[in-house]
């Protein structure tokens, strides 16, 4: 009796045992998404960190020769001292240490982010079929036609940073005393090579007989008031451009308006020129050599450098206060694999 006792009870553990292996093979995640580095309690997968090193190869191959960088050992041999594998290692980690210090801020103020890397990727599979769907359906897409593994993530935390830094700019309250005193401390910032304010009269393509004789009018010093009564049909605006401020325009779009105003003297009027879908020409009343930026037009650009400053020097005040835990033999395995094929 004792015997079967002992028998069943042996048989029991060994089906626990088997059931135990069979939850941990069935749940224990693929090798390529194990942690191989912690940093502020979240996991760095081996994939992840290997997409770091893909990212790195060209940019560290470029501090060496190329007779060094073609070497079959190049990534093992010391140069200087140091193999270049420890030198993309090093960086590997300073970068993932930054955006890992980005994810955590991000919580901290509210930004809703989930940068596990399992979720990026699934993220990228989500937006690769959006994409490939509005392809197949004849639908304008605008940027990459599919994502990589290596190109979503590092847009994912593009645009994590991008919305990290402007919560944490809006935060930077500056009065205009202090915007002032930074003014005068450097005003050699805002001092510009070129100025120019100019006269311009834009309109529509198919007004191009009226903006002739509007020239005539401007070339016979009418006023803007007279201007705007004979010429109703078309925009009448003065402007000031300099080397500082070119007022190009959402994505360029008025950069020529720059280019040929930059490069007249005052009194000069234009030949008609196409600009964001729009004929123009423009008068130039003003030129200015070597001025600087009055307070009143670099407000608006100093506030935004000074806050953009501090909320850079908050990211990387919390970069060097960073908590990481790193397993350095299966860093190092993971980036030769990717290294040494």
């Amino acid at each position: 009796m004792r015997k079967k006792y002992i028998v069943d009870a042996v048989f029991a553990i060994v089906l626990l045992l088997l059931a135990g292996l069979v939850f941990y093979i069935r749940f224990q995640k693929p090798e390529e998404l194990r942690a191989v580095m912690e940093i502020n309690g979240q996991d760095v997968a081996k994939e992840e960190y290997q997409s770091e090193i893909k990212q790195l190869q060209a940019r560290v191959k470029s501090r060496y020769s190329t007779d060094e960088a073609n070497r079959k050992d190049f990534w093992t041999t010391p140069i200087d001292g140091e193999t270049p594998l420890a030198v993309i290692m090093n960086l590997a980690k300073e970068d993932l240490i930054y955006k890992k210090t980005l994810s955590s801020m991000a919580k901290d103020n509210g930004i809703q982010a989930d940068m596990d890397y399992s979720a990026i990727k699934s993220s990228m599979e989500e937006e690769n079929a959006s994409r490939s769907k509005k392809g197949t359906s004849g639908e304008v897409t605008y940027g990459l036609s599919s994502y990589t593994e290596e190109s979503y993530y590092q847009y994912a935390y593009s645009e994590l940073e991008a919305e990290l830094m402007e919560k944490l700019k809006k935060e930077q309250t500056l009065s205009k005393e202090e915007l002032q005193t930074v003014y005068r401390e450097r005003q050699d910032e805002y001092r510009y090579d070129t100025g120019v304010k100019m006269l311009v009269a834009e309109t529509k393509a198919e007004n191009a007989a009226e903006l002739q004789e509007a020239a005539e009018a401007i070339r016979a010093e009418s006023s803007r008031e007279e201007l705007e009564e004979d010429y109703p049909q078309i925009s009448f605006y003065e402007l000031e451009m300099n080397t500082l401020d070119t007022q190009e325009g959402k994505s360029g779009v008025y950069s020529m308006r720059w280019m040929l105003a930059s490069s007249m003297q005052k009194g000069e009027i234009s030949e008609p020129f196409t600009a964001g879908g729009n004929i123009l020409i423009m008068k130039c009343l003003e030129r200015v050599e070597n001025g600087v930026l009055p307070f009143e037009q670099a407000e608006g650009i100093l506030k935004s450098r000074i806050q953009t400053e501090r909320a850079e020097q908050a990211i990387q005040e919390q970069v060097k206060k960073a908590e990481i835990k790193e397993k350095s033999k299966k860093l190092e395995e993971a980036a030769k694999e990717v290294l040494l094929q």
